[in-house]
Formats: structure tokens, sequence, C-alpha cells
């Protein structure tokens, strides 16, 4: 994905396909039947737990008269009224992304940061280096020391920016010590 890219958010898409479905009368079986699909690939597309091939996406969206923006939800504000609600209606994933690449309105990583698994954590610190983000005194004392260091070695590789002197009162005498290139 290049850098700033958009990323699908399957869990709002399988709720529009929903949504368009119950809005025409069909049931996920008759709607399977006019795609030639299973009926199980209608409820796995519902679910947010994969999509519809291009020719159904297209087949869709003159079944419903609507655009493929519409049906893919990228027109769609992202916004929230809590953090929990946010969880809820969206995959994960698409969270941190648009977190990350600050496309949810009121939202932060540091808002979501104690929410995440540490495959998602990762994906998000992966993220801010590919963004050149600099990390600041709000997000450096969520991170984990695991985290910190990686952040100190994606700095001193060149890949993020990082300000020493704003950070240090914050950093141990280990991550100074990483820092400064004595351990």
């Amino acid at each position: 994905m290049k850098e700033g890219g958009t990323l699908l958010d399957l869990i709002r898409i399988g709720n529009k396909l929903s949504d368009l479905r119950q809005q025409k009368g069909h049931t996920q079986e008759s709607l399977a039947e006019l795609l030639l699909v299973t009926h199980q690939a209608v409820s796995k597309w519902e679910r947010g737990l994969s999509l519809p091939s291009v020719d159904n996406l297209c087949y869709l969206m003159e079944f419903y008269l609507v655009s493929i923006e519409e049906i893919l939800c990228l027109d769609s504000p992202k916004t929230s009224d809590s953090i929990d609600e946010l969880f809820k209606e969206h995959d994960r994933h698409f969270i941190v992304h648009e977190t990350v690449q600050k496309r949810i309105e009121g939202v932060t990583l540091e808002d979501i940061l104690h929410k995440l698994s540490n495959e998602e954590r990762m994906y998000a610190l992966y993220l801010l280096v590919s963004i050149k983000y600099k990390i600041d005194e709000k997000l450096w004392p969520r991170l984990s020391v695991d985290e910190r260091y990686y952040i100190i070695h994606q700095h001193k590789e060149g890949n993020i920016p990082f300000d020493f002197d704003l950070l240090m009162h914050l950093m141990s005498k280990n991550e100074i010590k990483k820092y400064k290139g004595e351990i």
C-alpha cells in the first residue's frame, strides 16, 4: 500500500451491504441466488469477513443504483461518539490505519493505543515510521520499553524524527544510553 493510501473498512462495508439488501427487501438467500453465490458468501460480506468480487461489486452497484464509493463507504465521514463505539463499528486495522493518518475526527493514537493488541501496536509503529511521524510527549509514555527501543532504532536509521531534548525527561537511563549508542 502506498503511503497515505486508503484502507477499506470491512465492517462498515458489510453493514452498508446489509442495509442495501434489506432496503430492497431481499434475504441473504435471495440475493445469493441472483449473484450465483452461496448465502454463506453474502453472510461473510455482511459480517465484514470478506468482500464481493469485482464482478459482484459491479452487479451490486447496478442492482442497488449506488456508486462504488457508496458501497465501499469511501465518502463516509469517520467519526464516533466514543472509542468503544469506534471499535464496535469499524475494523480494527482500519481504525489503526486511519488514526495514524489522522483521518478520524477527534481520535488520536494515544486515545486508542491501550486497546490495541501487540500486533496492532506494531502495525501502528510501522505506519508511524512510514509517514515519518514525530514522536511527542503524549505518545512516548504510552509505549512499551520494546516499542521505545524500536523507535530509537528507527530514529538512528534515519527513518523517524525524534526530539531527544523534548523526550529525555521521559526516558529511562537505559533508553538514554541506547539513544546515545552506549548500549
